[in-house]
Formats: C-alpha cells, sequence, structure tokens
C-alpha cells in the first residue's frame, strides 16, 4: 500500500509468488504447477523482492555458509535473466525479522535460540548484497529494536506479524527500496490504496496460491 501510494503515477503491479515453506532451493508445488522461472517471466519482473532466510534458520549455525553460498548462487543466476525481456531484473535482498519473545502469556519459545540463528542468516544476506551491489533490507535489527519498546505485540506467533506490524514493516521496505520519504508520504487515501490493494491480493491468491493445488495442477 505504501509503495503503490507514493508510486501511483507508475502504475506498478506486484504478484507474491512465494508459498510457506519456500527455501532457496526448495519450492514444492503440485506436479503440474507453472515452474517460479516460467512465473517470472509471466509476470514481466522488472523488480524481484527476496525473501528468504527465516525457514533456512532452523538448520543452525553449522548450515550458514550453505545457505550463503545457494544465495550467491541463486543471485548469479537471476541476475543473468531478462524476465521482462529488456535486461536483468532489480533484486532487493531483505532479512527476515527477529523473534519476538511472547513466551509470557503464548506457550510458544523465548526467541533466544531463534534470533542467535537468524541473525547469522540476517548477515549472510548482507553479505551477498553487499558483494554483488544489490539493495539489501535489514528487517532484523528494527524489528528486534521495537520489541524492547512497551506497546501491543508486533507479531501473532512471534515471527508472523500483525496487522499493525505489517504496516510498520511498509514503511521500513519502502524507505529501504528508494529512502526515507518526507512526512507528508502521499496524498493518496490510504485507505483506499489498501483495499484495493487487498482486492487484487485476494483474487492474485485465489488463482495463484490455491488451498489445494491439486484439483487444478494434479499431484
Amino acid at each position: 500500500t505504501v509503495i503503490q501510494s507514493e508510486l501511483a503515477r507508475k502504475k506498478i503491479s506486484f504478484r507474491n509468488l512465494a508459498f510457506t515453506g519456500d527455501t532457496v532451493t526448495s519450492r514444492p508445488r503440485s506436479k503440474g504447477f507453472t515452474p517460479p522461472e516460467d512465473y517470472l517471466k509471466h509476470c514481466g519482473a522488472d523488480v524481484i523482492f527476496v525473501f528468504f532466510g527465516y525457514n533456512e534458520s532452523f538448520d543452525g549455525p553449522e548450515r550458514v555458509g550453505n545457505f550463503e553460498a545457494e544465495m550467491e548462487a541463486w543471485v548469479r543466476h537471476t541476475l543473468a535473466q531478462a524476465y521482462n525481456g529488456r535486461g536483468a531484473p532489480r533484486l532487493v535482498l531483505v532479512s527476515p525479522i527477529a523473534f519476538e519473545d511472547l513466551s509470557a502469556t503464548r506457550d510458544l519459545p523465548d526467541g533466544r535460540k531463534e534470533n542467535s540463528n537468524l541473525a547469522l542468516y540476517a548477515a549472510a544476506i548482507g553479505r551477498v548484497a553487499s558483494r554483488n551491489k544489490l539493495t539489501f533490507i535489514d528487517l532484523f535489527a528494527p524489528t528486534k529494536a521495537r520489541y524492547d519498546r512497551p506497546g501491543r505485540p508486533f507479531t501473532i506467533n512471534g515471527f508472523a506479524p500483525t496487522e499493525a506490524g505489517y504496516r510498520e514493516l511498509a514503511t521500513i521496505l519502502a524507505d529501504g527500496m528508494y529512502g526515507a520519504a518526507p512526512a507528508s508520504r502521499s496524498e493518496a487515501d490510504a485507505a483506499l490504496v489498501h483495499a484495493a490493494v487487498k482486492e487484487k491480493d485476494w483474487l492474485w491468491n485465489n488463482d495463484y496460491n490455491l488451498v489445494n493445488g491439486v484439483h487444478t495442477h494434479g499431484q
């Protein structure tokens, strides 16, 4: 919503190609599902926001080097493509958010082990971005600092943001993309833009990310 509001005249479109559980090298889909590379061509991707690292972080410190190598290989391969038919996409590498400690009221981990791992994987993503001169947006550090402030929880379960949490992340992502905007960010009606974004998201996900893709794509 924030990016759409601020770049309203650019007529940009977003397509979420992620599934829960995706990693750099493993993206389970139904047998007949269109491969990720073909979807990027179908969408004519100019910019790709890359959200990896959270699922891989459960492999712990021992596998962070392997993750970094996989990210490096994926980045170099992707930069050699022209999904829009004109040139290489702009890649924006985004770190996972920190794990929020809700253990006082929920039967959840306190986040110490999770954040120890997430810090390593976020740093690995930053190094890949630096080597390849890519935009890197660190969500780990600002969210970890945010958890220290009083107020309502940022997440619903330690790692999935609330609606308010997503609004905070949106500003960090937008600022990371093209720099901090002035206090008066946009003249667009944020509520109307958000409603349109949510409707488009619903339509896209009910086509791309069906509850049971076997019915449309096969096993």
